[in-house]
């Protein structure tokens, strides 16, 4: 498996207070502290201030009342796109269940989600995930912004945003009592970025290119920030998607929240990231095919952690 480090994330703070204005030198400072971030270990941990502790705490008190659903209901949350809907618990896997908003930039969406959870209705879940995925939004739109002044390709910002869709996913760690050192399967996401934030149970550990694991440590006001095989493929392998585990040790629930982000429509490598160093890695690609082909018979053959190369590797 491993061996575990102590070693610490990089940490950026994103925090109202300490965010210059762009083109300054303290603003560019921080694109490249993004930049080196993702580029050496595929994540970093955001501070973050835009979601206050009392939206935290509402926001998990109100995934307890989804979580405590009956399963008949919770098996209502589908969506046409393949992982985005309920993943129930199953026999390899008895501690872990996962539910997802499709299309979570709207309140639409958030809407009808929260109707189909309670057709009676349940203002309070739907207006803390609405106020939530809004303000994660935001640091999405932020990270963006970073990454692309970094690469000095800041003109294909707007685009970007205009193409981005994200699913909002709320993980549920329940282990049982005669559980210890749960694990799931170390991974990629198919994302583009993934920025989670999660309960007071740590559990969530990541693998940066030196191979040794390190376990994370997140405060309320963290979040951490996760490099998809999306932008692996978008950066030609300038940054490559993190992979990372959750192990449990604790019989204590764990909850995560999970903004997943992708693009729509057809991607393709932008031409600053190919020259002789750096040959075309990916043809154009369809990104949430992606999710399709992972659950096709020939995506799911292929490693978890290599899907990218295998959907769209020249």
């Amino acid at each position: 498996m491993g061996s575990l480090s102590n070693s610490k994330l990089p940490v950026i703070d994103f925090s109202r207070a300490n965010l210059e204005a762009a083109g300054t030198s303290g603003w560019v400072s921080k694109c490249k502290d993004v930049l080196k971030a993702l580029e050496e270990y595929g994540c970093f941990v955001a501070v973050y201030d835009n979601v206050p502790l009392q939206l935290h705490e509402d926001l998990f008190n109100v995934l307890e009342e989804l979580f405590d659903l009956p399963p008949e209901t919770k098996r209502k949350n589908v969506s046409d796109i393949p992982f985005n809907g309920y993943i129930e618990y199953v026999p390899d896997r008895p501690f872990f269940e996962s539910m997802g908003i499709t299309r979570a930039e709207t309140l639409e969406d958030t809407q009808d989600f929260t109707k189909t959870m309670w057709p009676n209705g349940n203002d309070n879940f739907c207006q803390n995930v609405h106020s939530y995925s809004k303000a994660v939004e935001e640091l999405y739109q932020m990270v963006m912004k970073m990454i692309l002044n970094g690469y000095g390709i800041e003109k294909y910002y707007e685009p970007h945003m205009e193409s981005t869709t994200y699913s909002l996913r709320f993980i549920n760690y329940n282990p049982e009592e005669n559980e210890t050192n749960m694990f799931m399967v170390p991974h990629k996401d198919k994302s583009f970025l993934t920025i989670l934030h999660q309960n007071d149970i740590n559990g969530l550990e990541i693998k940066p290119k030196n191979g040794q694991w390190i376990n994370v440590d997140l405060a309320p006001s963290n979040f951490i920030v996760i490099a998809g095989e999306g932008i692996m493929g978008w950066s030609n392998d300038r940054i490559d998607a993190c992979e990372h585990r959750v192990r449990m040790e604790s019989r204590e629930k764990r909850r995560t929240v999970g903004l997943f982000s992708y693009i729509k429509g057809i991607t393709h490598v932008p031409q600053e990231f190919v020259d002789d160093d750096h040959p075309l890695m990916y043809k154009p690609f369809d990104h949430i095919g992606l999710l399709y082909f992972l659950a096709s018979p020939e995506g799911h053959s292929t490693s978890l952690s290599h899907t990218m190369k295998a959907y769209a590797g020249l």
